[in-house]
């Protein structure tokens, strides 16, 4: 059975040994999973509609000048917003489809490999020249199948997110790895591992409040990159501890050790 805190320490030896590599790699990493926060536009569209009208509407409206009102201003403007939101969600599913999910399969690969050799920043676009339609295939995959098994009910998308959760990996190094196979390593690595691992996620809830409360810099210059190393070598650890699918990984070496 592994050991979380060995996990994580042994990936804090890690960082401080190559630390700005891996800031960037992780930083890379949170753009593309969607590990930075994005600002709404709301209050700024209610204010632009407050200051259009005054302080909200006044004087005094019947109903024809309201339903008029209505169909000439408000419908056209609910018919826009709908098109231009419809829009950016196809771009942003296109965007994640086909660029994001294969970086996200780079900077897996980078931190992986991280731990053998001294990688090249080249590793985080692996993707792109290597079985590109069946990664891009296989991330699709994994993410519609955890939002399909999440709108039955949260837990068991949960669940399946976990199950899931070395397919990445898995893409990272075995690029042709037909995707059902995949999904079945993935499951076999994590079968008696979700709770372990859902433990070690929360071990860093600490971490990941303090970057909230200093806007993101902690999980930038340090929170980011050391969950994802320790992430690497949970890979790691299961794949070497579960040889039974034929997949079998060598102990660690890192490049900086003598």
């Amino acid at each position: 059975m592994w050991n979380r805190v060995e996990l994580k320490e042994d990936s804090k030896s890690l960082l401080r040994m190559n630390y700005w590599p891996f800031v960037l790699v992780a930083f890379v990493h949170a753009i593309v999973s969607g590990g930075l926060g994005r600002s709404s536009g709301g209050a700024n569209a209610a204010r632009d509609w407050r200051d259009s009208y005054g302080n909200g509407f006044y004087g005094y409206y019947d109903e024809y000048s309201l339903v008029n009102d209505l169909v000439t201003y408000i419908l056209p403007f609910l018919g826009l917003a709908a098109v231009v939101a419809v829009g950016m969600w196809a771009v942003t599913i296109l965007l994640k489809v086909f660029l994001f999910n294969p970086l996200e399969v780079g900077c897996k690969r980078y931190m992986t490999l991280a731990r053998q050799v001294k990688p090249e920043y080249q590793e985080m676009a692996f993707a792109f020249k290597n079985c590109y339609s069946n990664i891009v295939k296989t991330m699709f995959l994994r993410g519609l199948y955890t939002a399909l098994w999440t709108l039955l009910f949260v837990i068991p998308g949960i669940i399946k997110s976990y199950e899931y959760r070395m397919v990445p990996y898995l893409m990272a190094e075995y690029p042709d790895m037909a995707s059902y196979e995949a999904f079945r390593i993935s499951k076999e690595m994590m079968m008696g591992n979700k709770w372990e691992t859902f433990v070690l996620d929360l071990s860093f809830f600490g971490w990941n409040l303090l970057s909230a409360v200093t806007l993101g810099l902690v999980g930038i210059f340090y929170a980011g990159p050391y969950q994802i190393l320790t992430n690497a070598a949970l890979y790691l650890t299961l794949k070497r501890t579960h040889p039974s699918f034929g997949y079998v990984q060598q102990d660690d070496n890192y490049y900086f050790r003598k």
